[in-house]
């Protein structure tokens, strides 16, 4: 039998906390810390050695997911050879707290953590994924993440801006805010960076603001008439940071079109954005934005499975009298689902294909919201097929998986039926479910309702 050890890494910013169990899940090397530097991980690689040389024929390593932080040591003990036989896997940080959670500690810090990783480590190998059989995804799409992660933070910086601008107006220059209602336009932002006061609007006059882009002669003498009725009085320095604010948000708008445009460029003519540009309404720039997430289609056996790892897939919830219906997950990077939901609000529109499965999905009963969920599944498994079979879009491709589809579905249907019935007689072998009981009354009108049909047939 090879003796196994389990090692924890709960990582922070500029260091690690590391914890060694056994295959008995004893304590083989209490908690220590290492930095994150090329010391620390030769350390590391040292400390390796010694426990091969105790008997570890086999080392499994689990870092907690921490938004990067833990790319230095997972990198780092991937490149091991794979004769030491150390295997290295990035785990959900909810697996790690439901572990400390039914532990009951109260007292949570690195070292614990590190503890608890181990822990997860030993007692559910099955659901550790070390790599071994997985596709990576493409490095050319990580580093496009990166800058999309940088973009996202600029819209982010942007919307700050907007929320303290609009405050800004409210309070000293409120008669603008009539312009605001779907946001603060550009003309108004361009405006207010060379006019941000009513008294610099009623001395500029018609001419000067209407030399403005977008602002007409009438859409000035209307801007006119409202800063007549202002009677707020504003200081040199809050007009100062009205302009500078202005002057900020088109700046952040100018840099996120740019930042956008460039990594447009740079991955509009990959064979994946082509493939999924084919799609009747989804842009180039959504296209763009989909590869980026999915990285690497192979990664994903199924295309339930990659529903499943964006939280497109419905899930589902019973216990005891209460039940909780299909909802989409929401699990998972939320950045993906922004995109399809707007492309399947353009394609119930103007995509035939879409928009039939959005009125089917209506004509049942469901609520808009939960119809696009349903399109935004379609979507996504149509995806995921063209960048499988490598093929364009073609309609006539998807009606025959649709039929196909239907049947197999069909057969499942009668498959469940049977399996529930099957399912049910197991459940109550030893006792058969009564009224007598102290059941609630949903439960018993259901229990009533079963035994009328079964008295029918």
């Amino acid at each position: 039998m090879n003796k196994k050890g389990y090692l924890g890494i709960d990582v922070s910013k500029g260091y690690a906390d590391f914890l060694l169990l056994n295959n008995e899940s004893q304590v083989m090397e209490e908690g220590f810390q290492l930095q994150d530097n090329k010391e620390g991980r030769q350390m590391l690689k040292g400390l390796i050695v010694k426990w091969q040389k105790q008997g570890i024929e086999e080392l499994y390593c689990g870092v907690e997911s921490t938004g990067g932080y833990e790319n230095n040591w997972y990198g780092y003990l991937k490149s091991v050879p794979k004769e030491d036989k150390v295997f290295v896997c990035r785990i959900n940080p909810k697996g790690v707290k439901a572990v400390s959670d039914a532990s009951l500690k109260r007292t949570i810090t690195d070292a614990v953590s590190a503890e608890n990783i181990a822990s997860y480590l030993f007692k559910f190998p099955e659901k550790v994924e070390y790599g071994n059989n997985v596709v990576s995804g493409n490095e050319a799409f990580k580093e496009g993440r990166q800058h999309s992660t940088y973009i996202k933070m600029l819209i982010k910086q942007k919307v700050q801006l907007n929320n303290q601008f609009e405050k800004l107006l409210y309070q000293h220059f409120s008669e603008m805010m009539v312009y605001c209602r779907h946001g603060v336009p550009v003309w108004l932002l361009t405006m207010l960076t060379k006019y941000p006061t009513a008294k610099m609007v009623l001395k500029a006059g018609v001419a000067k603001l209407s030399a403005i882009r977008n602002i007409s002669v009438e859409k000035a003498m209307a801007i006119i008439n409202k800063a007549k009725t202002s009677e707020q009085n504003i200081s040199t320095q809050i007009s100062h940071v009205i302009t500078a604010t202005a002057k900020e948000i088109l700046h952040k708008a100018a840099l996120i079109h740019e930042e956008k445009e460039y990594l447009t460029n740079i991955y509009k003519d990959t064979p994946e954005v082509i493939l999924i540009s084919s799609i009747p309404v989804v842009g180039i720039d959504s296209a763009v934005a989909i590869a980026l997430e999915i990285e690497n289609v192979d990664r994903f056996e199924t295309a339930k499975k990659m529903a499943s790892f964006f939280g497109i897939h419905p899930t589902y919830k019973q216990s005891g009298d209460g039940m909780w219906g299909n909802h989409m997950s929401k699990k998972g990077r939320s950045d993906i689902r922004g995109v399809l939901y707007m492309a399947a609000l353009a394609s119930i529109r103007y995509n035939p294909l879409l928009k039939q499965v959005y009125a089917r999905f209506r004509a049942k009963g469901m609520k808009h919201y939960q119809a696009m969920g349903v399109v935004m599944h379609k979507l996504l498994r149509i995806i995921y097929g063209i960048l499988i079979n490598k093929n364009i879009f073609s309609a006539e491709t998807d009606e025959k998986n649709k039929e196909r589809s239907a049947e197999k579905q069909k057969e499942n249907d009668q498959k469940l039926k049977e399996d529930h019935k099957i399912n049910k007689q197991k459940k109550h072998r030893f006792q058969k479910t009564t009224t007598e009981a102290p059941i609630s009354r949903i439960a018993e009108q259901k229990l009533k309702k079963q035994v009328a049909s079964q008295t029918s047939v």
